[in-house]
């Protein structure tokens, strides 16, 4: 199965890539072999100066827009800082999840330390802000991701923010 995934944060950074994982419990997460990241960055600013929100967006192979991902860094019209939301825009049996990794170089692997996901309900569906008080200017790191029940996820590369 051939993905695109495409990341966009507010016309600042495109990643283009494709990364494949299987997640059991018996196992722990696993990489799949033979599927290789690509992350192509166009243009961008250095997340390092200021909070900065961001945009994602999931598309399949065929081009068709599969699901979007928000990050909101500071409240703004009515909307909470610190938040993430996920939107499944396709009825095509898959879910959307954005994944958030607080303060990502305190470990050397990747810890989701928050979720929205969209796993078990029917599209068109966007989750509610999932939120919580993150000390300024923290770096976090976003995934969005392609799933389907409880093993399989499709994810891009991660994105690098500043809360």
């Amino acid at each position: 199965m051939s993905w695109l995934l495409s990341v966009v944060l507010r016309g600042r950074v495109q990643l283009k890539g494709e990364c494949v994982r299987l997640r059991n419990k018996a196992i722990g997460r696993v990489l799949m072999s033979g599927v290789a990241a690509l992350v192509v960055v166009l243009a961008g600013q250095t997340p390092a100066l200021a909070s900065s929100d961001a945009y994602l967006e999931y598309y399949a192979g065929d081009g068709s827009l599969r699901g979007r991902g928000y990050f909101q860094a500071d409240p703004n019209a009515g909307a909470p800082g610190d938040a993430i939301k996920a939107c499944d825009v396709s009825a095509d049996g898959y879910g959307i999840e954005v994944q958030m990794d607080i303060n990502p170089d305190a470990s050397p692997y990747w810890q989701t330390d928050r979720v929205a996901t969209t796993r078990g309900q029917n599209s068109p569906y966007c989750t509610p802000w999932v939120t919580g008080n993150i000390a300024e200017e923290t770096k976090v790191e976003l995934k969005i991701c392609l799933v389907k029940g409880a093993d399989f996820e499709i994810c891009t590369s991660p994105v690098v923010r500043r809360t």
